[in-house]
């Protein structure tokens, strides 16, 4: 039994913390740690960097998150991106 609960609570804090968010090139190529920034009506929460495959996870909390404000040197930075969108989200960042 103890090991059916254990398996289970794994399982939810694996999906919880899986990422979310993936930041791409035009040609699909992840970009490491390109910066996230999640937004709200009245807060910034701290930037989150991508890893070596582009992929970040950004969490639900109060405030509830907007949008996305995503950046990185040598990019063109895009409009915010609605975080609401079916997850996982793709972000593609153009060169400037």
């Amino acid at each position: 039994m103890f090991k059916k609960i254990a398996l289970c609570l794994f399982s939810i804090v694996s999906v919880s913390c899986s990422p979310n968010v993936f930041v791409v090139d035009e040609a699909g190529n992840p970009i490491v740690d390109a910066q996230i920034r999640p937004l709200t009506r009245s807060f910034n929460y701290p930037p989150v960097a991508t890893d070596k495959k582009g992929s970040a996870h950004i969490h639900q909390d109060l405030p509830t998150i907007e949008n996305l404000l995503v950046s990185k040197k040598g990019y063109v930075t895009p409009a915010p991106v609605n975080y609401n969108l079916p997850k996982p989200i793709t972000v593609v960042l153009k060169r400037k």
